[in-house]
């Protein structure tokens, strides 16, 4: 079996991986795909659409684990300390 290794850029539009260019490579073939996220410059984020950017940052924000702060400690009286 011969390997081949191509690297294409590509985007994700939230079903599926869509490429840039045309890809040269054999219809039906199975493939191993390694994603790695690239960074995004000024000039790219700045032509996105408002909804695009709300779009994404949604789906980061989903992703973003916070303190679980139990309802008990929230009370008023756990939060303050008796003054004097």
């Amino acid at each position: 079996m011969n390997e081949m290794t191509v690297t294409i850029r590509a985007h994700y539009d939230g079903r599926v991986i869509v490429p840039e260019e045309p890809v040269d490579w054999p219809i039906d073939e199975p493939l191993e795909v390694e994603l790695r996220s690239l960074p995004m410059d000024q000039d790219t984020w700045s032509a996105l659409s408002i909804e695009e950017r709300r779009r994404r940052l949604r789906a980061v924000a989903g992703r973003i684990k916070g303190p679980v702060i139990a309802d008990e400690a929230l009370r008023r009286e756990n939060l303050y300390e008796e003054r004097v």
